[in-house]
Protein backbone atom coordinates (compact mmCIF):
# COMPACT_ATOMS: atom_id res chain seq x y z
CA UNK A 1 0.00 0.00 0.00
CA UNK A 2 1.42 3.52 -1.09
CA UNK A 3 0.49 6.90 0.83
CA UNK A 4 -0.28 9.62 -1.38
CA UNK A 5 2.51 12.58 -1.24
CA UNK A 6 1.84 15.32 1.22
CA UNK A 7 2.34 18.87 -0.29
CA UNK A 8 4.65 20.71 1.84
CA UNK A 9 5.06 24.73 1.38
CA UNK A 10 8.40 26.52 2.40
CA UNK A 11 8.81 29.92 2.58
CA UNK A 12 12.18 31.82 3.67
CA UNK A 13 12.43 35.22 4.34
CA UNK A 14 13.00 38.30 6.51
CA UNK A 15 13.53 37.22 10.42
CA UNK A 16 10.35 39.59 11.50
CA UNK A 17 7.03 37.99 12.97
CA UNK A 18 5.40 40.09 10.41
CA UNK A 19 6.29 37.88 7.99
CA UNK A 20 5.04 34.33 9.88
CA UNK A 21 1.63 36.24 10.19
CA UNK A 22 1.24 37.65 6.71
CA UNK A 23 1.83 33.97 5.49
CA UNK A 24 -0.94 32.71 7.72
CA UNK A 25 -3.50 35.27 7.13
CA UNK A 26 -2.70 34.44 3.28
CA UNK A 27 -3.52 30.94 3.38
CA UNK A 28 -6.86 32.07 5.77
CA UNK A 29 -7.45 34.13 3.09
CA UNK A 30 -7.45 31.78 0.27
CA UNK A 31 -9.52 29.26 2.94
CA UNK A 32 -6.70 27.10 2.45
CA UNK A 33 -6.03 24.57 6.05
CA UNK A 34 -2.70 23.37 6.95
CA UNK A 35 -2.22 20.05 8.94
CA UNK A 36 1.05 21.61 10.15
CA UNK A 37 3.00 24.45 10.61
CA UNK A 38 6.41 25.01 11.88
CA UNK A 39 8.48 28.28 11.83
CA UNK A 40 12.48 28.37 12.74
CA UNK A 41 14.02 31.57 13.52
CA UNK A 42 17.50 33.11 13.44
CA UNK A 43 19.24 36.57 13.90
CA UNK A 44 18.90 37.01 9.64
CA UNK A 45 16.22 34.94 8.20
CA UNK A 46 13.40 32.80 9.16
CA UNK A 47 12.17 29.59 7.13
CA UNK A 48 8.06 28.60 7.43
CA UNK A 49 7.01 25.60 6.74
CA UNK A 50 3.52 24.13 5.72
CA UNK A 51 2.31 20.90 5.24
CA UNK A 52 -1.48 20.74 3.66
CA UNK A 53 -2.45 17.07 3.91
CA UNK A 54 -5.20 16.62 0.76
CA UNK A 55 -5.22 20.18 -0.88
CA UNK A 56 -2.51 21.86 -2.84
CA UNK A 57 -1.99 25.80 -2.53
CA UNK A 58 -3.30 27.23 -6.02
CA UNK A 59 -0.51 28.95 -8.28
CA UNK A 60 -2.01 32.29 -7.36
CA UNK A 61 -1.46 31.73 -3.83
CA UNK A 62 2.32 30.76 -4.52
CA UNK A 63 2.70 34.09 -6.49
CA UNK A 64 1.29 36.39 -3.75
CA UNK A 65 3.73 34.92 -1.18
CA UNK A 66 6.74 35.83 -3.97
CA UNK A 67 5.55 39.19 -4.21
CA UNK A 68 5.88 40.13 -0.14
CA UNK A 69 8.77 42.22 -0.40
CA UNK A 70 9.98 39.95 3.01
CA UNK A 71 9.98 36.74 0.87
CA UNK A 72 13.58 35.64 -0.30
CA UNK A 73 12.19 31.94 -1.58
CA UNK A 74 8.93 30.09 -1.89
CA UNK A 75 9.51 25.93 -2.61
CA UNK A 76 6.10 23.59 -2.88
CA UNK A 77 7.38 19.94 -2.67
CA UNK A 78 5.56 16.44 -2.25
CA UNK A 79 7.21 14.55 0.92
Amino acid sequence: MTTAAVPSLSVTGAASPALLMRVVNLMAQHALAFTRLEAELDDEAMVIRLDFGECEPPPASLEKLRSFVEVSAVQLVRR
